[in-house]
């Protein structure tokens, strides 16, 4: 048996070259429902809950509070950084308004990044509109209540001012990988919101009007290094972002693993990869249900729970595959979520008002 989490994967994934860019029909004429993450994601998670700095010496959080703005996953071949990037907003008043917004965290967030790569290949356009967020949040599964949704919009906004970094060893020929990337370049938001932001009053704020992908974004969603997951089975989890991170990573990992082999993800890995520092024994009690919950939904992973782990079985992506046949229509998650205007994609800084024309050529 083999570490299921040291792999060296092949370039394009098996369920990938299933769809052969017939993303919207199956032979038969039946629709498909099928979203798209990277990678990346795939293979480790966001924090699962806001984090707070801990005290050097307890271990246990500080006091007063405050919030960290970085955060790192890592075995001994991946490893995954985020760290919140401060923002500075134009003097109003006379006041100079910064922030540093935090780490975005938790299942919307997790959703949201799906959705982004999911729309971006569906669209092939850098800038995506948004919905109406209680749209958004219903069509996915969530809750829609007033809380939810300024979470929806707090996540987006913590996404928006947030920098990744992946390092990746590939022992066979002694290389580290190395990228960064943040996710989204610019935005659109509504007049005072981001004051609203800061000021703590997450009601008043509205999802942006559109946002733009990176270019490096882009080109990843684009590529052959995502992986397909069902956007109907993603639905019956989207609340739990435990749930979300290991049916993801077993979507991932199932169809690579060699027919007839065997693969053990042992707990101490589950949890340096998808916990909160907990110890392999406080991982498996905490998250032991969370986990169940992505099976079920997964019918056809060949997978067991162990007192060693997660023992993984070869699963053909031929048979997965019958997940993606819609059984509603398609929502938020597959790209045809309502938008609340149409809207062109954001304007270069030369193209606004002669202020910033102006601005520009000062400096």
């Amino acid at each position: 048996m083999s570490n299921a989490l040291v792999k060296i994967e092949p370039p394009t994934h098996p369920m990938l070259d299933l769809f052969d860019g017939a993303m919207n029909r199956t032979g038969n004429g039946d629709e498909l429902d099928v979203s798209f993450l990277s990678k990346s994601f795939c293979m480790t998670g966001l924090p699962l809950r806001r984090q707070f700095e801990r005290d050097k010496n307890t271990r246990k959080t500080a006091e007063p509070l405050r919030e960290m703005t970085s955060f790192s996953r890592k075995d001994e071949r991946f490893a995954l950084s985020i760290a919140s990037l401060p923002v500075e907003l134009p003097a109003r008043d006379g006041r100079m308004s910064s922030f540093q917004i935090g780490l975005p965290y938790g299942a919307r967030a997790r959703c949201l990044i799906i959705w982004m790569t999911t729309m971006a290949r569906l669209t092939n356009s850098r800038w995506l509109e948004l919905g109406k967020v209680e749209s958004w949040l219903e069509e996915a599964g969530m809750s829609t209540h007033v809380e939810a949704a300024a979470g929806a919009k707090e996540q987006l906004l913590r996404l928006t001012y947030t920098v990744f970094s992946i390092a990746l060893t590939e022992k066979q020929h002694r290389h580290t990988y190395f990228h960064r990337n943040q996710l989204i370049s610019s935005s659109i938001f509504p007049e005072e919101d981001l004051e609203h932001y800061v000021n703590g009053e997450l009601t008043k704020v509205r999802f942006p009007l559109g946002i733009e992908l990176s270019d490096e974004a882009f080109k990843t969603f684009t590529s052959s290094n995502v992986v397909p997951v069902s956007t109907e089975q993603l639905r019956k989890i989207s609340n739990n972002p435990m749930s979300i991170d290991v049916y993801c990573y077993l979507n991932h990992r199932l169809p690579l693993i060699t027919p007839g082999k065997t693969e053990t993800l042992e707990w101490r890995m589950l949890a340096k990869q998808f916990g909160n520092s907990e110890s392999s024994a406080r991982f498996r009690q905490v998250f032991q249900t969370s986990i169940a919950k992505a099976l079920d939904v997964y019918s056809g992973a060949n997978v067991e729970i162990t007192d060693s782990g997660l023992v993984l079985r070869y699963s053909d992506p031929a048979e997965l595959r019958k997940s993606f046949i819609a059984v509603s229509k398609p929502k938020a998650l597959t790209g045809s979520a309502r938008v609340r205007n149409r809207i062109a994609p954001p304007p270069t800084v030369v193209d606004l008002k002669p202020a910033a024309k102006q601005m520009t050529t000062e400096i």
